[in-house]
Protein backbone atom coordinates (compact mmCIF):
# COMPACT_ATOMS: atom_id res chain seq x y z
CA UNK A 1 0.00 0.00 0.00
CA UNK A 2 2.72 2.18 0.55
CA UNK A 3 4.67 3.60 -2.79
CA UNK A 4 8.30 3.93 -1.25
CA UNK A 5 10.08 1.76 1.01
CA UNK A 6 12.30 3.44 4.35
CA UNK A 7 15.06 2.08 2.29
CA UNK A 8 13.77 4.75 -0.23
CA UNK A 9 13.03 7.31 2.03
CA UNK A 10 16.31 7.40 3.71
CA UNK A 11 18.18 7.60 -0.20
CA UNK A 12 15.99 10.09 -0.66
CA UNK A 13 16.34 12.36 2.39
CA UNK A 14 20.68 11.88 1.68
CA UNK A 15 20.08 13.39 -2.02
CA UNK A 16 17.88 16.06 -0.75
CA UNK A 17 20.78 17.03 2.11
CA UNK A 18 23.60 17.02 -0.62
CA UNK A 19 21.67 19.25 -2.95
CA UNK A 20 19.71 21.28 0.10
CA UNK A 21 16.62 21.78 -1.79
CA UNK A 22 14.07 18.75 -0.79
CA UNK A 23 13.03 19.16 2.45
CA UNK A 24 9.69 19.60 1.79
CA UNK A 25 9.76 16.69 -0.55
CA UNK A 26 10.91 14.69 2.59
CA UNK A 27 8.17 15.75 4.81
CA UNK A 28 5.61 15.34 2.14
CA UNK A 29 6.62 11.73 1.17
CA UNK A 30 6.72 10.92 5.67
CA UNK A 31 3.39 12.27 5.84
CA UNK A 32 1.97 10.30 3.01
CA UNK A 33 3.68 7.50 4.84
CA UNK A 34 1.86 8.15 8.01
CA UNK A 35 -1.19 8.88 6.36
CA UNK A 36 -0.87 5.62 4.41
CA UNK A 37 -0.81 3.36 7.51
CA UNK A 38 -3.81 5.11 9.34
CA UNK A 39 -5.65 4.07 6.52
CA UNK A 40 -4.98 0.83 6.30
CA UNK A 41 -5.49 0.42 9.84
CA UNK A 42 -9.03 2.04 9.67
CA UNK A 43 -9.89 -0.72 6.43
CA UNK A 44 -9.03 -3.53 8.36
CA UNK A 45 -10.88 -2.26 11.35
CA UNK A 46 -13.84 -1.44 9.16
CA UNK A 47 -13.69 -5.03 7.91
CA UNK A 48 -13.64 -6.60 11.17
CA UNK A 49 -16.56 -4.57 12.55
CA UNK A 50 -18.52 -5.21 9.28
CA UNK A 51 -18.07 -9.43 9.98
CA UNK A 52 -19.19 -9.01 13.51
CA UNK A 53 -21.99 -7.02 12.49
CA UNK A 54 -22.60 -9.13 9.59
CA UNK A 55 -23.14 -12.04 12.33
CA UNK A 56 -25.49 -10.07 14.59
CA UNK A 57 -28.04 -9.16 11.72
CA UNK A 58 -27.83 -12.64 10.27
CA UNK A 59 -28.57 -13.77 13.99
CA UNK A 60 -31.20 -11.44 14.13
CA UNK A 61 -32.77 -12.53 11.38
CA UNK A 62 -32.55 -16.30 11.64
CA UNK A 63 -34.19 -16.05 15.34
CA UNK A 64 -37.03 -13.40 13.77
CA UNK A 65 -37.87 -16.48 11.80
CA UNK A 66 -37.40 -18.93 14.15
CA UNK A 67 -40.12 -17.22 16.23
CA UNK A 68 -42.63 -16.49 13.27
CA UNK A 69 -42.02 -20.48 12.56
CA UNK A 70 -43.10 -21.38 16.03
CA UNK A 71 -45.48 -18.79 15.73
CA UNK A 72 -47.21 -20.67 12.71
CA UNK A 73 -46.71 -24.02 14.15
CA UNK A 74 -48.62 -22.97 17.35
CA UNK A 75 -51.45 -21.38 14.81
CA UNK A 76 -51.90 -24.29 12.81
CA UNK A 77 -52.28 -26.71 16.12
CA UNK A 78 -55.07 -24.67 17.49
CA UNK A 79 -57.07 -24.59 13.89
CA UNK A 80 -56.81 -28.44 13.70
CA UNK A 81 -58.15 -28.45 17.02
CA UNK A 82 -61.03 -25.49 16.53
CA UNK A 83 -62.35 -27.88 13.36
CA UNK A 84 -61.85 -31.21 15.25
CA UNK A 85 -63.52 -29.40 18.65
CA UNK A 86 -66.33 -28.20 16.04
CA UNK A 87 -67.21 -30.79 13.92
CA UNK A 88 -66.74 -33.42 16.96
CA UNK A 89 -68.77 -31.58 19.70
CA UNK A 90 -70.04 -28.10 19.12
CA UNK A 91 -72.18 -28.70 15.54
CA UNK A 92 -73.83 -32.28 16.58
CA UNK A 93 -74.90 -30.47 20.33
CA UNK A 94 -75.93 -27.74 17.88
CA UNK A 95 -77.98 -29.95 15.42
CA UNK A 96 -79.17 -32.43 19.11
CA UNK A 97 -80.48 -28.99 20.51
CA UNK A 98 -82.41 -28.02 17.24
CA UNK A 99 -84.04 -31.56 17.06
CA UNK A 100 -84.99 -31.55 20.48
CA UNK A 101 -86.39 -28.08 19.94
CA UNK A 102 -88.46 -29.01 17.06
CA UNK A 103 -89.46 -32.42 18.59
CA UNK A 104 -90.66 -29.95 21.85
CA UNK A 105 -92.64 -28.13 19.86
CA UNK A 106 -94.68 -30.77 17.94
CA UNK A 107 -95.45 -32.71 21.09
CA UNK A 108 -96.78 -29.31 22.70
CA UNK A 109 -98.62 -29.02 19.91
CA UNK A 110 -99.90 -32.36 19.79
CA UNK A 111 -100.74 -31.93 23.25
CA UNK A 112 -102.72 -28.58 22.36
CA UNK A 113 -104.68 -30.32 19.83
CA UNK A 114 -105.57 -33.44 21.91
CA UNK A 115 -107.01 -31.20 25.05
CA UNK A 116 -108.78 -29.31 22.42
CA UNK A 117 -110.17 -32.27 20.98
CA UNK A 118 -110.91 -33.48 24.48
CA UNK A 119 -112.74 -29.97 25.40
CA UNK A 120 -114.62 -30.03 22.15
CA UNK A 121 -116.25 -33.72 23.24
CA UNK A 122 -116.70 -32.71 27.06
CA UNK A 123 -118.26 -29.22 26.16
CA UNK A 124 -120.67 -30.68 23.48
CA UNK A 125 -122.64 -32.58 26.13
CA UNK A 126 -123.85 -29.51 27.40
CA UNK A 127 -124.51 -27.80 24.40
CA UNK A 128 -128.45 -27.00 25.88
CA UNK A 129 -127.09 -25.08 28.41
CA UNK A 130 -126.13 -21.94 27.92
CA UNK A 131 -124.01 -20.71 30.37
CA UNK A 132 -122.23 -24.05 29.51
CA UNK A 133 -121.70 -22.99 26.11
CA UNK A 134 -120.10 -19.32 26.92
CA UNK A 135 -117.71 -21.03 29.10
CA UNK A 136 -116.75 -23.95 26.47
CA UNK A 137 -116.44 -20.90 24.00
CA UNK A 138 -113.88 -18.92 25.98
CA UNK A 139 -111.61 -22.29 26.72
CA UNK A 140 -112.05 -23.52 23.79
CA UNK A 141 -111.02 -20.23 22.04
CA UNK A 142 -107.72 -20.05 24.37
CA UNK A 143 -107.18 -23.71 23.28
CA UNK A 144 -107.08 -22.91 19.80
CA UNK A 145 -105.51 -20.07 20.03
CA UNK A 146 -102.81 -21.91 22.11
CA UNK A 147 -102.83 -24.35 19.08
CA UNK A 148 -101.78 -21.51 16.36
CA UNK A 149 -99.00 -20.54 18.76
CA UNK A 150 -97.72 -23.88 19.14
CA UNK A 151 -98.18 -24.11 14.41
CA UNK A 152 -95.81 -21.50 14.50
CA UNK A 153 -93.40 -22.25 17.08
CA UNK A 154 -93.22 -25.84 15.32
CA UNK A 155 -92.45 -24.35 11.95
CA UNK A 156 -89.77 -21.88 13.20
CA UNK A 157 -87.87 -24.50 14.76
CA UNK A 158 -87.95 -26.85 12.15
CA UNK A 159 -86.80 -23.97 9.61
CA UNK A 160 -83.86 -23.42 12.24
CA UNK A 161 -82.80 -26.91 11.92
CA UNK A 162 -83.17 -26.71 8.57
CA UNK A 163 -80.57 -22.86 8.36
CA UNK A 164 -78.02 -25.20 11.11
CA UNK A 165 -78.05 -28.06 8.51
CA UNK A 166 -78.25 -26.42 5.34
CA UNK A 167 -76.55 -23.44 5.56
CA UNK A 168 -74.96 -22.28 9.38
CA UNK A 169 -73.13 -25.10 10.23
CA UNK A 170 -71.59 -26.07 6.51
CA UNK A 171 -70.58 -22.12 6.07
CA UNK A 172 -68.57 -22.24 9.80
CA UNK A 173 -67.40 -25.92 8.90
CA UNK A 174 -65.81 -24.28 5.76
CA UNK A 175 -64.44 -20.80 7.59
CA UNK A 176 -62.82 -23.33 10.13
CA UNK A 177 -61.33 -25.41 7.04
CA UNK A 178 -60.19 -22.15 5.23
CA UNK A 179 -58.39 -20.86 8.34
CA UNK A 180 -56.54 -24.69 8.79
CA UNK A 181 -55.48 -24.13 5.03
CA UNK A 182 -54.13 -20.58 5.54
CA UNK A 183 -52.10 -21.89 9.04
CA UNK A 184 -50.64 -25.11 7.34
CA UNK A 185 -49.53 -22.10 3.97
CA UNK A 186 -48.52 -20.11 6.62
CA UNK A 187 -45.76 -22.93 8.21
CA UNK A 188 -44.70 -23.75 4.71
CA UNK A 189 -43.86 -20.53 4.27
CA UNK A 190 -42.43 -19.61 7.57
CA UNK A 191 -39.76 -22.69 7.01
CA UNK A 192 -38.82 -21.08 3.52
CA UNK A 193 -38.35 -17.94 5.27
CA UNK A 194 -36.01 -20.06 8.16
CA UNK A 195 -34.40 -21.84 4.94
CA UNK A 196 -34.03 -17.94 3.22
CA UNK A 197 -32.06 -16.39 6.67
CA UNK A 198 -29.43 -19.36 7.15
CA UNK A 199 -28.74 -19.20 3.49
CA UNK A 200 -28.47 -15.68 3.56
CA UNK A 201 -26.16 -15.61 6.97
CA UNK A 202 -24.18 -18.21 5.22
CA UNK A 203 -23.93 -15.69 2.03
CA UNK A 204 -23.05 -12.72 3.94
CA UNK A 205 -20.70 -14.26 6.43
CA UNK A 206 -18.69 -15.36 3.61
CA UNK A 207 -18.65 -12.03 1.72
CA UNK A 208 -17.81 -10.45 5.11
CA UNK A 209 -14.99 -12.67 5.87
CA UNK A 210 -13.78 -12.27 2.11
CA UNK A 211 -13.64 -8.45 2.17
CA UNK A 212 -11.72 -9.09 5.15
CA UNK A 213 -9.18 -11.67 3.63
CA UNK A 214 -8.64 -9.72 0.74
CA UNK A 215 -7.41 -7.06 3.42
CA UNK A 216 -4.93 -9.07 5.14
CA UNK A 217 -3.68 -10.30 1.55
CA UNK A 218 -3.20 -6.79 0.66
CA UNK A 219 -1.69 -5.46 4.18
CA UNK A 220 0.99 -8.88 3.11
CA UNK A 221 1.64 -7.68 -0.33
CA UNK A 222 2.37 -4.13 0.82
CA UNK A 223 4.92 -5.78 3.45
CA UNK A 224 6.48 -7.75 0.58
CA UNK A 225 7.25 -5.17 -1.54
CA UNK A 226 8.67 -3.06 1.65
Amino acid sequence: MFSRSRSQLVSIAIACALSGGCAVTLGVGVGSEESECAAEEDVDEGAELALHLAELESEAAILEAEGALHGAEVELELARRALHAFEEGEAPDKIREAEMGAERSKVELEEQRATLAQLESDYSRFGEDELATQTAEIVLRRHRARIRFGEVELHLAERELGRLREFELPKEVRELQLALHEAEVELRSSRLRLEVARLQRELDMREAREALDEDDECDEDEERRG
